[in-house]
C-alpha cells in the first residue's frame, strides 16, 4: 500500500526546508520516546527544527531537531510525531500532510492484521457423528 502521494510530499519538504528554522512541540509517540529515554518529556518544552527531508513511505518527512541552540544533541523524528507551531504560515499544510499518512499507516495496519487472520489454516473437516446429516 502506498502511504504517501510522493510528488505532495515533496512539494511539502521543499516548502518546509525554505521556512527554516521551524518551531515544534513533542507529539504523544515522541514524548513517549524522550520518557523511555530518561530525558525531559515536558509537552510544553519547544525544539526547533533544523532541517527537513523526505526519506519515502517507511518514514515520510523527518525532521531533524535541536532543544537548545547550545546542544549538542540532535533529534531525527518523523514529522507526525510533532506539534507544528499554529502559527506558522505552512501549519495547515503539514496537519493535513499528517492526517493523512497516520489514516493511511492505520489502513495498512489493520489490512497487515486482517490478511494475518485470513491466513491462517481453517481447522480441518469435522468427522460426522451423531445427529443431523449422518
Amino acid at each position: 500500500m502506498i502511504i504517501d502521494d510522493y510528488d505532495a510530499a515533496i512539494s511539502l519538504t521543499e516548502k518546509l526546508k525554505e521556512s527554516l528554522p521551524i518551531k515544534a512541540r513533542a507529539a504523544k509517540p515522541f514524548l513517549k520516546t524522550l520518557k523511555q529515554r530518561g530525558e525531559d518529556a515536558n509537552p510544553d518544552r519547544e525544539f526547533e527544527i533544523q532541517s527537513v527531508d523526505y526519506s519515502g513511505d517507511a518514514g515520510g518527512i523527518m525532521c531533524v531537531l535541536v532543544a537548545d541552540a547550545n546542544s549538542k544533541e540532535r533529534y531525527a523524528v518523523s514529522i507526525t510525531h510533532l506539534i507544528i507551531d499554529p502559527n506558522h504560515p505552512l501549519a495547515s499544510e503539514v496537519q493535513a500532510y499528517q492526517r493523512h499518512r497516520t489514516r493511511k499507516l492505520m489502513l495498512q495496519n489493520q489490512a497487515g492484521f486482517a490478511s494475518e487472520m485470513l491466513a491462517e489454516k481453517p481447522a480441518g473437516r469435522r468427522k460426522r457423528g451423531w445427529g443431523f446429516g449422518k
